[in-house]
């Protein structure tokens, strides 16, 4: 999976290796599929062509990790925005001051989109509180998440927060 993160976008050149350079164009916050396999990897050099500095979160999901979900999620402000047959990518956007409760019953890897603080939490157990803590995120910030039950997340700050969330499968 290939996250592009620059504002504005960019125009590259792509070059595929066995294939001829080709001209290009990603917009922020788009998201890629490249297949990589073991006997033909792929292989390849991007050229920026902007006076902008390129950010690119690259993931490879390597094995199928040992939790997944059979179907895809459905939850209040969540977009399913790319399928595969290795990862599904969602995006979730707070509103400042919205909060969403979501489990997600799989293995994922998130990159942050904006600057933000981001308060969680997750409940213990019956007449136990609650853990919560709050996340200061910058544009590009990444993280491996292991399955979790209804996690409560609530947009702090003072702008839209928005994260990709990539499951494995």
């Amino acid at each position: 999976l290939y996250f592009f993160l620059v504002e504005g976008g960019l125009d590259v050149v792509n070059h595929v290796k066995g294939s001829d350079p080709a001209c290009d164009c990603m917009e922020f916050g788009e998201v890629r599929y490249g297949t990589h396999k073991s006997d033909k990897p792929l292989v390849h050099k991007i050229t920026n062509n902007t006076n902008k500095t390129m950010l690119c979160i690259d993931a490879e999901v390597l094995k199928t990790p040992p939790v997944t979900s059979a179907i895809p999620l459905v939850a209040d402000k969540h977009e399913l925005i790319k399928t595969r047959d290795k990862c599904r990518v969602y995006r979730l956007t707070l509103s400042p001051g919205e909060t969403v409760t979501v489990t997600y019953p799989f293995f994922h890897f998130t990159v942050v989109l904006a600057k933000g603080t981001i308060q969680k939490e997750v409940a213990v157990g019956p007449g136990i509180p609650a853990i919560k803590w709050q996340e200061q995120v910058e544009l590009g910030d990444v993280a491996w998440h292991q399955p979790v039950c209804n996690l409560v997340q609530t947009n702090k700050g003072t702008t839209d927060y928005t994260v990709y969330i990539a499951e494995w499968r």
